[in-house]
Formats: structure tokens, sequence, C-alpha cells
């Protein structure tokens, strides 16, 4: 009469341990199907999908089935639950032994012919079985290689009702033995077809070696976009914790293709300038994760940046900054990470700047101050990009992605073997010790103050500047000439 079945709700990079209660009575007179503990819509209508998936699998359905969801107090979202509440059914109606379902975890949706589809949030509801001891989780066919990647996990896949029905029945585990495929990033475009741009292309390879943001003004045409997706192709390697970081991330937010394994290539996100503060940052029902979690230890690219939302702007100066984003709602609160580059791309005025232009010193002004001093000022990095000539743009033959890479690998070595992280990320504290400068250094340091009224902030990320390019010369120390070279990118970016 009364069984139950372990589920889980997604919530941020976590999932929530969901008890999946149903009672069942052959009511022929009242017949009901009652789904209670604070389901959405979407939950709600699990009462059609799993009726007619257990007719669909040759299963009955009791006429009278009351399902709770416990916690009552955790709002329960999306399609889920489905297979839980079937097989939670059939437990209590005497069809399956119910104790088979206490030793595992059960995530899927149903069809209306009692198939088993895939569901977002696998990963981190593996992870969280295995942190409660179970033994293996019941889903789709498609989501057991997101369940492999969990050690001390065993996914056991169905793809429809009746193979869940007799794994219960029989008792005995399915193995699973197949490697979690790593998922192949897309082909990366060569920086070499970059040319006549050698400024933008060193503040690029800087970039990609301290993960600092990088700001690209110029007109249509000059390479701006080119060059930002390019910035992937020279990017170090995703170590294992920022692979299994990623791939949780694009779990949750169901962006993993049926049947994917581990993400190895670095994101590269590029979303329109139309895009909202909530897709930026994160939000809705299910406080999914916005463009910049999606960008973590990859690139956001913002093409056309005084086009977006000012709200959507200024809502990305805290997590551009500390590297984690907090999604705050009246329904609860998440937090992801967020630690990307930031590349961002704008036109010199208006109208784009090009020979015709004919905009006013009003008007430029009014387009700049589209994006604020203090979103500007976090960007560490800034190019002016100017058409080149067509002798300099026919003649150019710049070094390939795989030349630069290798210089990038060789900086980030450096800073991991301090400890302390990207030079971009460093702990305030570690500052002051790994960005020390020579007396020439300090000297100059002392007259960009004065002269040029850098913020303290300003300061500080010419220090992570210079000591970024240190590390791509190997130096041990920064040099008046390492910081010179970050002063001059700092300082060209809007001029």
């Amino acid at each position: 009469m009364l069984a139950s079945a372990l589920s889980f709700a997604v919530a941020g990079i976590d999932a929530i341990p969901v008890r999946v209660e149903a009672y069942v009575a052959h009511d022929d007179i009242h017949p009901a199907f009652v789904i209670v503990g604070l389901p959405d819509a979407s939950v709600r209508e699990a009462r059609e999908r799993v009726r007619s998936g257990l007719r669909g699998a040759q299963q009955r359905c009791p006429s009278r089935v009351i399902v709770n969801l416990a916690p009552a107090n955790v709002r329960k979202v999306g399609a889920g639950f489905d297979l839980a509440i079937a097989l939670a059914i059939l437990a209590a109606a005497g069809d399956v032994p119910a104790e088979s379902l206490a030793g595992v975890a059960v995530l899927g949706e149903i069809g209306l012919d009692g198939s088993v589809r895939p569901v977002a949030g696998a990963l981190v509801a593996a992870e969280m079985a295995r942190r409660l001891g179970l033994e293996g989780v019941l889903c789709a066919h498609e989501s057991s290689a997101e369940v492999a990647l969990v050690d001390g996990v065993t996914p056991i896949p169905c793809a429809a009702i009746e193979h869940a029905v007799n794994y219960l029945r029989c008792g005995v585990i399915r193995p699973w033995t197949a490697a979690a495929p790593a998922l192949p990033g897309p082909a990366l475009p060569d920086l070499a077809d970059v040319r006549g741009q050698p400024l933008a292309r060193r503040a690029l390879e800087i970039a990609a070696a301290g993960g600092h943001n990088l700001l690209l003004v110029g007109p249509p045409g000059v390479g701006k976009s080119m060059l930002a997706r390019r910035l992937p192709g020279v990017l170090p390697p995703l170590t294992a914790d920022q692979s299994l970081e990623v791939t949780r991330l694009h779990s949750v937010a169901g962006l993993l293709p049926a049947g994917g394994g581990l993400v190895t290539a670095r994101p590269f996100r590029a979303p329109h300038h139309s895009a909202s503060a909530a897709a930026l940052i994160g939000g809705g029902p299910q406080l999914r994760p916005g463009e910049i979690a999606l960008a973590a230890h990859g690139v956001l690219f913002l093409d056309e940046l005084p086009e977006f939302r000012r709200d959507a702007l200024e809502a990305l100066r805290g997590p551009v900054e500390d590297g984690v984003l907090t999604v705050a709602r009246a329904s609860g609160s998440v937090t992801y990470p967020c630690r990307t580059s930031l590349v961002a791309a704008m036109n010199p005025c208006p109208c784009g700047g090009g020979p015709a232009c004919a905009c006013s010193d009003e008007r430029v002004r009014a387009y700049r101050r589209k994006v604020s001093g203090p979103l500007l000022d976090r960007m560490d990095l800034g190019v002016r990009l100017v058409r080149p000539e067509a002798e300099v743009l026919r003649a150019d033959r710049p070094e390939a992605s795989a030349a630069v890479a290798g210089r990038v690998r060789g900086a980030a070595e450096r800073q991991a073997a301090r400890g302390s992280g990207s030079n971009a990320h460093l702990p305030p504290a570690a500052v002051a010790a790994t960005c020390s400068l020579d007396a020439d250094g300090e000297a100059l340091l002392r007259r960009a103050i004065d002269r040029l009224a850098l913020s303290p902030r300003g300061v500080d990320r010419c220090l992570r500047v210079a000591r970024t390019i240190a590390d791509l010369a190997g130096a041990e120390r920064v040099a008046g000439d390492h910081l010179a070279e970050a002063l001059s990118l700092r300082l060209g970016s809007v001029a």
C-alpha cells in the first residue's frame, strides 16, 4: 500500500535528495492521482505521463494514487521525478519488491509509450548518490555516461520502464562497462588568420596566459570577433578538476548531448547583445546558470558591448572580479563558479568609425557612456584596432595558434608552480609578493599613479598583467619594461 523511491532535485550545481512516497488503493468509486510536496506544473503533469507510460509498459496503474515528494519545503521542478514516481507506485502496488529500491537512486523522464528519457543534472545527482552511499542510479541509457563519471556509483541504464522493473525484480545490478567518452570540442580557428593586428594579437596572448579580461575597440571588419573566437585555441588545456566543473555546469543546464561524457574543451559563449540580465547571470524557476557561469574556465565574448542592456552589464561587475556568482531569488539562492576570461568588443563611435564618420564629440561621448567606468576599470587589457594598410595586410604572416599556445602553456606552468593560480585571480595578499617590482618599475608605477590617475584597482590589475608579461618572458621578477607594456595596454583601450 505504501512504498518509496529516492530521486533528486537539482539546486545550482548540487542535488537535493527527494523521497518519492506513493500510496495506492484500488478504489474505482473515487479514482484519483494526486501529487503533493510543492510540485510545479511540470511535476504535476507527471500524472498523465506516468499513467500512460505504465500502460504502455503493460503495467497496471492503481485507480487511486497519492504521491508525496519530501521534503515539502523544496520546490520540485522538471520531469526528472517521473521514473521514481512510476516505480514507487509499482512497489506500493506489490508489482516490484519495495526493498529493491532501497539501495539505488532513480532519475528519468517517462514518455507516453513507457520509454525513459534523459534529464538535466544526472552528474550532480550521481555525486549526491555517492555521498549517500548508494550503489547505483537507475536512469535513461543516454544519462549513463554522465553517471559513470562518478567513481563508486554504477549507472543502471533503462531504455523503458520494463527494463527498470526487470532489474528490481531480479535484484542483480547490470554492470556498466562502457567508458564515458570525452566530448570533443569543435575545430578551433587559427590565430594565423588574423593579419595586420600585431598589438591585438599580443594582448590576446597576454590575456590567455594570465586569464585577464580584454577590451577590443575598432571599426567593423578589423578582426575583433576573429581575435575573440581564436582565444580558446591558445588557452592551456583544462585540468581534470576544471573539466569536471565545466561538465557539471553544462549538465545542470541541460547542454550535454545525449550520451555525452566529460567536457574537455574550453567553453566559448557569445550571447547576443539583446540578452537580459537573467540570461547573463542566471535565474528562472530552477535558478539555472547564466552565460557567465556556462563560460567558466573558458571565454565569455560580448560583442557590441555598448548595445547590451545597462543592468545586464552592471550585473557582471562582481562576478567578473570575484569568480563566483550567487543568484538569489525569493525561492532560494544558488552559487555558481564563473571564473572566465571576459572579452568585449565595441566600435569607437555609433556609426562604426569608418572613413565617412561624421559623429560629433557629444555623440561619441554618449555612446561610450553606455558602458560604465567601473566595468571598464575591470578590463585588464585594452587595444584600439585600426584598419591595416594594404601592403601590411597582404604581407603579414603571423604566427599560428600552436606557437602562441606553447608560450601560453609555459607561462601557465610558471604560475602553477607558484601555487597561487592564474595571475588574474591571485589572492590580494599574494599580489605584493608575486608582483614585486625592481627599482625602475617602482619609479615608473609611482609616476603612472600620479600622472594617469590610476585607481587602486587599476594599479592592482596593471601589476597582475605585468606579472603575466614577465611569465611569458621567463623572468623571475617583474621589470620596468614589463610594467610599461602593461600600462600601455591598459591605457590604450578607449583613448
